[in-house]
């Protein structure tokens, strides 16, 4: 890789700057004027163009270019504020007005004095070019922005650029000061994943409460863990509650459920199946917990999360339920199926249907024309209490087409 596309300011140890850089323009301003004087490293950055500095964007400076000897040069930059100022001391004239555009020869020769006796100063602290050779590094500048000012009067700006290998530069020595064990209890949002099914868009069609959905690629001892990109599935201990006994016979212990309406048999439209999913809602785990989970410890699903589960087509939430199991797999029993279309709050006016002059015959499988628009199973002798299901909506298709 280049030196060009490295970030030269990773894991530097700043504080060296204060230490070296910092100190030493300190006192040679305060050599050179003889008051104290406070100094502040404002930023430091390797950019080319130097108004990509937010900071210096409406400031104009005097540029002094100091030549070295087979090397690349150092550049000072005084900033108007600070040259006026600077001139003022210097030649202890308040009554003249000193603007950039409109300096002497001699406020420019002092200016660039002034400069080179920072260099002298600054060459200390630096790299000595005598026995370096250049290279790329020589070519990659630094830019450093100073505050500097009298006490108690107003900070104007000094920029100083440096090639990168004349600049002494210390890396920050990385401790570990927390474990894990110091987050055990922090909390973390994950998704937990029951398992999938392929389901037909018809069978999607005619969900009703109480409807068992089984989940054929799941195992009732384990349940997948989901967070960002990280997947890892996991061993749960069984919850005895939540298996559902079936005899020889088709019928389960629960004498509204028959056994067909357990199993959901796959139709013959292969080509229109669909992955359903079932995931419980988001939940909150501590650290420590999910670090039992990665180490493959069993977790016990009564203490993470009830048995509240909801199944998804893609990312669109379409029937809620309680987990069960089945046959070592888990199953969803549904007691809320979601509308697909948003409630009409404006009265509708009912218009007459039209008459259909030439209707289109029905397929062979079905002659009977059903009673009403979706096809309703037959009714459970017992419905839950707290079943909910959304009347009078049509199923659209159209959410689940690509």
């Amino acid at each position: 890789m280049s030196f060009k596309n490295k970030n030269i300011f990773c894991d530097i140890d700043f504080n060296l700057f204060d230490k070296t850089i910092v100190e030493t323009l300190k006192a040679a301003i305060e050599k050179y004027w003889e008051q104290e004087v406070k100094v502040t490293l404002r930023a430091v950055n390797d950019f080319f163009e130097l108004r990509d500095e937010k900071l210096i964007k409406n400031i104009d400076f005097f540029s002094s270019q100091i030549k070295v000897e087979k090397h690349k040069p150092i550049i000072v930059r005084l900033s108007s504020g600070f040259a006026e100022n600077f001139l003022d001391i210097t030649l202890q004239n308040n009554s003249k007005r000193f603007k950039l555009s409109d300096l002497s020869s001699l406020e420019i020769k002092i200016l660039n004095n002034f400069s080179e006796f920072l260099y002298k100063r600054l060459k200390d602290v630096l790299i000595s070019e005598k026995n370096l050779k250049l290279t790329e590094k020589s070519e990659k500048n630094v830019n450093f922005l100073f505050l500097v000012g009298l006490k108690n009067e107003s900070m104007s700006e000094i920029m100083l650029t440096i090639p990168l290998d004349r600049i002494y530069l210390k890396t920050v020595k990385k401790v570990k000061t927390f474990t894990d064990e110091d987050f055990r209890t922090s909390c973390a949002t994950v998704r937990i994943k029951a398992g999938s099914s392929k389901i037909t868009l018809d069978e999607l069609k005619n969900l009703t409460t109480d409807d068992i959905v089984v989940l054929e690629n799941s195992d009732s001892s384990k349940l997948t863990l989901i967070s960002g990109e990280f997947e890892k599935k996991f061993n749960v201990k069984v919850n005895p509650s939540l298996v559902l006994n079936i005899d020889n016979e088709g019928n389960s212990q629960d004498s509204n459920i028959s056994y067909d309406e357990v199993i959901m048999e796959k139709n013959l439209w292969d080509d229109i199946q669909i992955e359903i999913n079932a995931e419980f809602e988001k939940v909150k785990m501590t650290i420590g917990e999910l670090k039992q989970i990665t180490q493959g410890q069993v977790v016990d699903l009564g203490s993470v999360f009830d048995n509240e589960i909801s199944l998804f087509v893609e990312d669109k939430k379409v029937a809620k339920g309680e987990l069960i199991i089945i046959n070592d797999r888990y199953a969803v029993r549904l007691n809320e199926v979601l509308s697909s279309k948003a409630p009409q709050n404006e009265e509708i006016t009912e218009q007459p249907a039209k008459p259909q002059n030439n209707p289109k015959p029905m397929p062979q499988s079905s002659q009977k024309t059903p009673p009403n628009p979706m096809p309703q199973k037959p009714q459970m002798k017992q419905p839950q209490p707290k079943a909910k299901v959304v009347e009078d909506e049509e199923f659209d298709y159209s959410d689940f087409e690509k």
